[in-house]
């Protein structure tokens, strides 16, 4: 996905430069090379682990309104966290720690259980951050190849033309171009995944400070 509108985001200018035809999405993909083959595997992994990341958020059920909902219940004091409304992982992680006896079993318990889960929403994380620095250097660097190209055909040629010169730097572009645009999303993805985590370790810490302050673990 992030690899087509790469595409669609690039073929008008390059269509704008071809003098004759179209500059279809197949020709755009040739004039990188092998480079674009990598860009294409970056791609498809770094839109696949996206889509993981916000199927686990979703099917965890980490939001504001949960929150909101096991603030009421403690200050309700449904220990038991039981009903419709008490799904989703933070719920999961209270009605485990709450079965402690102690405030020191239920700390230890509740932390336990906080960074298995964290575990589990950040897990690709790294490889999504390392695909959104590692693309546009791979970009760069088919520029760089696709740069000695040309100018090895420029040296090799007996008349140097405006088209030639600009038409082999222009080609050599086109991977950084490719690159930049998987690198861009992925990076702003992984930061608001990293950001959404946060969020759900403050708020959880928030919680657990609730319930030692309301005494619903007895000493």
């Amino acid at each position: 996905m992030i690899f087509l509108f790469s595409f669609l985001l690039l073929s008008y200018p390059f269509k704008a430069w071809a003098a004759k035809g179209s500059t279809g999405l197949l020709t755009l993909f040739r004039y990188g090379g092998i480079w674009m083959w990598i860009l294409l595997v970056l791609s498809v992994m770094a839109l696949t682990f996206i889509i993981e990341k916000f199927a686990s958020f979703y099917i965890s059920k980490i939001n504001s309104k949960e929150f909101q909902n096991i603030h009421k219940a403690l200050d309700s004091k449904d220990v038991a966290l039981d009903g419709k409304d008490h799904k989703g992982c933070a719920f999961h992680i209270l009605r485990q720690s709450l079965r402690s006896k102690t405030k020191e079993e239920f700390e230890k318990n509740f932390e336990r259980a906080v960074s298995i889960q964290v575990n589990h929403l950040g897990r690709g994380l790294n490889l999504l951050a390392t695909i959104g620095n590692v693309a546009p250097l791979l970009g760069f660097l088919g520029t760089v190849a696709g740069m000695i190209t040309a100018f090895g055909n420029i040296a090799a040629a007996d008349e140097v033309s405006a088209r030639l010169v600009a038409g082999g730097i222009y080609t050599a572009l086109t991977t950084t171009a490719f690159g930049l645009v998987i690198a861009i999303p992925s990076i702003a993805l992984y930061n608001y995944f990293v950001h959404r985590i946060d969020n759900f370790v403050a708020d959880m810490e928030k919680v657990a400070d609730t319930i030692l302050d309301k005494n619903l673990i007895k000493a």
